[in-house]
């Protein structure tokens, strides 16, 4: 798909995971906002998103992140997710919104706040 060649999103277990990779920026998101809205229909828990082949995220792949945040489902769990994408995350001042877990299924249950202060 030559489109996709910097990133993309790849939906699986019918919405309730999604995978990310390469550069997930406003291209991407406009490719594939509408796939991940519409694949959250059919989810009634958290969406599980990995991160981890993820080399570069600006506000589009934040927006797409942000689509997974539903009040009733609990908070997304992302998988793996690169020191520069969990600080972006962290700035931007949404990463309370997440539950972070490495690939041993380790929580890191920790919020900006409390990296701040380290």
């Amino acid at each position: 798909m030559p489109n996709d060649e910097h990133g993309g999103v790849r939906i699986e277990d019918d919405g309730a995971r999604w995978v990310l990779w390469g550069e997930v920026d406003a291209a991407v998101q406009a490719r594939y906002e509408d796939r991940v809205v519409s694949a959250l229909g059919d989810v009634s828990g958290p969406v599980t998103v990995d991160l981890s082949d993820v080399t570069f995220m600006d506000s589009g792949g934040l927006r797409l992140l942000y689509r997974a945040v539903h009040p009733t489902a609990g908070n997304p769990v992302l998988v793996d997710v690169p020191a520069r994408i969990r600080d972006l995350l962290e700035i931007s001042g949404v990463a309370a919104l997440f539950t972070f877990v490495d690939e041993a299924g380790t929580t890191d249950g920790s919020d900006a706040t409390e990296k701040a202060g380290a």
